[in-house]
């Protein structure tokens, strides 16, 4: 045998599978792929993916187009239009586009038009109009597929038809859209009798809104909110979540927003990172009262999660009021800039039976509680702090590391279940340095 000669055994392989290969890198590179021998020249014509994102074309000249100018829109605009002439439209599963329009949205309505065949999957849509004016609306046949499966919008304006028939959608995400209001939403989640996954993501509060997620096949919802926008204005939403076989539950919101939740059976996650506005201060008992309805409705949750402003909220009440969580073994705390978490801890340790684990999460400040522990140390920890939790992690420490050893030192001799303390840290490699010197 000889070992110098070089065997191309890639080119070797049948079309289906080199077309499945191509079919996970963008359009673009599949696409260049053309150049590299007759075998692969058009080849990615019976890719079943097109992918497009405008973002990765900037300096790229097409090997459609070489005299096309690098990185331009119309360079953009060119090459698509290439790829949808020449490439096999009738094979087409799934079609993603990431585009910065700055002109008419012409060209993306033909694209959607031939996009969207008899056997498309999957459809990712982000973009958004430079050109506020613009506004386009998407094919009908987009909401009246039989076959589509995940569709996911982002940034763009959206407009629903009265009528959605979407019989095989299971995974549905809107991403920051614009124009989509109860009224629409509704409408387009009764189209969706199979959904199993839902992602709702706004960028700002305009007006109340209700929220209402009552379906039977919903496996996982996540609602998230940005904040930085309106923080000075409070536009409390309310969650109607009624789910039967919800496992995961994620809501970033206001501290103010109502929920309505019927009871969730088959919960396994739920996260809740509600944030305090600078206009509700006076409102924390009903806010708390709020909280305490939403732990009813999640008692059944084995990962709960809560936010720093939560545990605030909840650490000012002057009775905590929690259900039993029966199921809970993982409790994540947001703690920060005073002690009183450790109360609220115990209560939840004192309602949750199996709890084995017990994050607390820095991300507003933990080094200020480690210096209020130094100076006055605990004689011991809660009772039942020390029979029940196994595992132990402190998350997100970024300085003052001579107080971490002491405070492990606490915990290590006083938590008798501890099986486990983490400590993840900015600087492991100084952390690791100083617990060196003290163990």
């Amino acid at each position: 045998m000889d070992f110098n000669t070089k065997v191309d055994r890639i080119s070797g392989l049948p079309d289906e599978i080199l077309c499945h290969i191509l079919s996970f890198i963008p359009t673009k590179y599949a696409v260049a792929t053309s150049v590299l021998s007759t075998r692969w020249k058009y080849l990615w014509t019976s890719v079943p993916v097109l992918n497009f994102d405008v973002r990765l074309h900037e300096g790229f000249c097409s090997v459609i187009n070489l005299n096309a100018n690098p990185g331009s829109e119309t360079t953009f605009l060119n090459f698509v239009n290439r790829v949808m002439l020449l490439n096999d439209i009738s094979n087409i599963q799934k079609f993603r586009l990431i585009y910065k329009c700055h002109r008419s949205p012409a060209p993306i309505c033909t694209w959607l038009h031939v996009a969207i065949s008899d056997n498309i999957l999957e459809l990712e849509l982000d973009f958004y109009f430079s050109l506020q004016k613009e506004y386009m609306k998407l094919p009908k046949k987009l909401f009246r597929s039989n076959t589509l499966r995940v569709l996911k919008l982002s940034r763009m304006p959206l407009s629903v038809p009265s009528l959605v028939c979407l019989p095989n959608l299971k995974i549905l995400e809107i991403r920051s859209v614009v124009g989509l209001d109860d009224h629409y939403t509704q409408i387009l989640l009764a189209g969706c009798r199979v959904l199993e996954k839902l992602v709702i993501e706004e960028t700002a509060r305009e007006k109340p809104r209700v929220i209402d997620i009552s379906t039977s096949i919903l496996r996982s919802f996540s609602f998230s909110y940005k904040f930085v926008i309106d923080a000075w204005v409070d536009y409390p939403y309310k969650f109607v979540i009624n789910a039967p076989n919800l496992e995961y539950f994620h809501v970033k919101g206001h501290i103010s927003d109502k929920f309505v939740v019927t009871s969730l059976a088959t919960l396994t996650d739920a996260h809740l990172d509600l944030r305090y506005t600078t206009l509700i201060s006076d409102y924390d008992n009903l806010c708390h009262q709020q909280v305490c309805d939403l732990f009813k409705g999640i008692a059944n949750a084995k990962f709960l999660s809560l936010s720093n402003d939560m545990v605030q909220l909840l650490c000012a009440a002057n009775d905590l009021n929690l259900p039993r969580f029966s199921n809970l073994t993982k409790l994540a705390l947001g703690i920060g800039v005073d002690i009183c978490w450790k109360r609220l801890a115990t209560e939840f340790i004192k309602c949750s039976p199996n709890l084995d684990v017990l994050t607390l999460d820095n991300k507003q400040g933990l080094t200020r509680d480690i210096d209020e522990i130094r100076k006055n140390p605990p004689q011991c920890m809660p009772e039942y702090l020390l029979a029940n939790v196994k595992e132990i992690l402190l998350q997100e420490l970024y300085r003052n590391f001579l107080t971490v050893p002491e405070t492990a030192e606490h915990l290590l001799q006083d938590v008798s279940s501890l099986k486990r303390l983490t400590i993840m840290c900015q600087c492991p490699f100084m952390l690791r340095n100083q617990i060196g010197r003290n163990y």
